[in-house]
């Protein structure tokens, strides 16, 4: 009796064995069927649903395909590992003839390759055999990484140099540059090669198929973005608002790249322009762009311009946030739609000074409000008409500190989806968050940013800096360019480049106490000249129009206020 139940025991075992080679051989076809195609991350998902066969098999077969996937587990081999690994149970011969599609596991049915067009990828490399001219029509925007398969990648790379050399390209040139870089054991062969050639009646459609290959690449890349985003989200430390921001940033970097990019003809652009002119004929004498508070800013710039970068440098105390709040309310009282980011204060701060700006309420009144002031009445009041006007108001506002670029991008774009912007203001991008060993390409990276911002959302942008305190060191302690922080990136990204100058922080007596300069450093399409002057009323966290005279400087010469030439 023991004997018989042993026996069947045994022939239970090796029946469950059957099945599980027969499962192995069936996934190991898919596998094979894919023909090498896959990435690090592609990899994964096939050996999560190998693993269980693995196990068994290993204990079976001490050979070196269960020992490699057990140890794969814990993802210690890289990929080019992986893929021999892969190859090593796609070639196991009792496997593959025990194959019987009718007897595929449930859990297997959910392996999903990613989307690629393999017909497509090889439709473009034989039309590049077939013309290599073709090549200038796709090589801007269709790169070796959007190929799904290695060895299409490896083919495409050999196409471009062969061109870029001024070689012919076919199945024999592309051999022996294969062979000349040791990697024609990774490009299929010359036969393959021909076989391409030959399957591609002719490159009249390439545009085509190359449009196809990058739509593929693309979703990938959002098969990617998902990925990266759980694997961040399991993580122990895991930030949800970073993981967001980095994943919208990712994705809005997917949706603006263009699939084409290419010279227009003129008459696209001369099109534009003179509709541009004849709307600004039709305004009149009225402001072009988004108008500011002051009359001589606006004499100088129009009104803030769309797609435009302005940049707005000044030292501590010179009324940074005060111009940037009050910009900020007038442009969103007109009914612009306005983004504030201000990374130096809280939003407590922030709203305190925009009441105290909108309502021309004393800032000191609001930071200790009392019914002793003589005009406490009249403060309630404009306090009250002063919060409902900004309530009414398309004005967003982010305090976020260290904001960082990434999150920048993506909350602007996130806004501009719901509602277009028009005006981005940053208070100020010395207190973003930033690599400090890479300090001058991290704020040259906010300013393209910026700049990327303003044309791809049609809207303007200001963003404000802190000055080297070197200018200190001068007599004349006015900035200049060379006074930015990190100036060398700033002074080509910004379009337009002004400086805030208050005398009086320096010379407390000074015959110019009262004003605030507006020095003019760089107007692309803008003159250059004398400082604008304006009215210095901090104490309600506002600048006024100069109304009279302009003051008088007696130690140095003072001129007017002057448009100057163009730069």
């Amino acid at each position: 009796m023991d004997g018989e139940l042993a026996a069947r025991s045994a022939g239970d075992s090796r029946r469950r064995s059957r099945v599980r080679l027969r499962q192995a051989g069936w996934v190991a076809d898919r596998i094979r069927c894919a023909r090498m195609g896959l990435v690090q991350g592609e990899i994964r998902p096939v050996i999560e649903t190998l693993y269980p066969l693995a196990a068994d098999v290993s204990q079976r077969r001490r050979g070196s395909m269960g020992q490699s996937l057990a140890h794969w587990r814990g993802w210690e081999l890289p990929a080019h590992h992986a893929r021999h690994a892969v190859a090593a149970l796609a070639g196991g011969g009792r496997m593959n003839t025990a194959f019987a599609p009718e007897r595929v596991p449930p859990d297997v049915g959910a392996l999903r390759m990613p989307p690629q067009a393999i017909d497509a990828e090889q439709a473009v490399l034989g039309g590049l055999m077939l013309d290599a001219s073709a090549l200038t029509k796709i090589s801007d925007w269709l790169g070796e990484g959007d190929f799904y398969r290695r060895d299409h990648q490896l083919i495409y790379r050999a196409i471009c140099a062969l061109v870029e050399r001024g070689a012919p390209v076919d199945a024999v040139t592309l051999g022996y540059w294969f062979e000349a870089a040791g990697l024609d054991a990774l490009a299929g062969g010359p036969g393959y090669l021909i076989e391409v050639a030959d399957a591609t009646p002719s490159a009249a459609n390439i545009v085509a198929y190359a449009e196809i290959v990058v739509e593929k690449a693309r979703l990938r890349q959002a098969i990617g973005v998902g990925q990266a985003i759980a694997a961040k989200a399991f993580e122990f430390s895991a930030d949800s608002q970073q993981i967001v921001a980095e994943a919208q940033h990712a994705l809005a970097q997917m949706q603006v790249s263009k699939l084409r990019g290419a010279l227009e003809p003129v008459k696209d652009a001369m099109r534009e322009m003179y509709a541009d002119l004849l709307a600004r004929y039709q305004q009149g004498q009225g402001i072009g762009g988004i108008p500011t508070p002051w009359d001589a800013f606006n004499d100088w710039t129009d009104g803030l311009q769309r797609q435009t970068l302005y940049l707005m440098g000044a030292r501590p105390s010179m009324g940074k946030s005060a111009f940037a709040i009050q910009l900020a309310l007038h442009a969103a009282g007109l009914g612009f739609h306005t983004a504030v980011f201000t990374v130096e204060m809280s939003a407590k701060q922030c709203m305190a000074r925009a009441v105290s700006c909108q309502g021309r309420i004393p800032f000191g009144w609001v930071l200790k409000p009392n019914d002793s002031d003589p005009d406490a009445a009249l403060y309630w009041s404009r306090l009250e008409q002063a919060t409902a006007a900004i309530l009414g108001m398309p004005l967003l506002f982010d305090a976020t500190p260290a904001l960082t670029r990434a999150q920048l991008e993506a909350r602007c774009r996130r806004a501009h989806l719901h509602r277009k912007l028009d005006l981005i203001v940053v208070d100020h991008i010395h207190d973003m968050y930033i690599d400090p060993e890479r300090a001058r390409f991290e704020y040259e990276a906010i300013a393209q940013t910026g700049k990327t911002l303003a044309k791809e959302l049609d809207c303007a942008v200001l963003m404000f800096c802190q000055l080297s305190r070197k200018l200190e060191l001068r007599a004349d302690k006015r900035p200049m360019m060379s006074d930015l922080r990190e100036s060398g990136g700033l002074e080509q990204k910004g379009d337009v480049i002004a400086f805030l100058y208050r005398d009086e922080v320096y010379h407390p007596d000074s015959p110019l106490k009262g004003s605030t300069e507006i020095i003019r450093g760089k107007g692309r399409d803008r003159g250059t000249g004398a400082p604008l002057v304006l009215q210095t009323a901090l104490d309600m966290m506002r600048l006024e129009n100069w109304i009279g005279p302009l003051p008088v400087d007696d130690r140095q010469t003072h001129t007017r206020p002057s448009h100057g030439g163009f730069r």
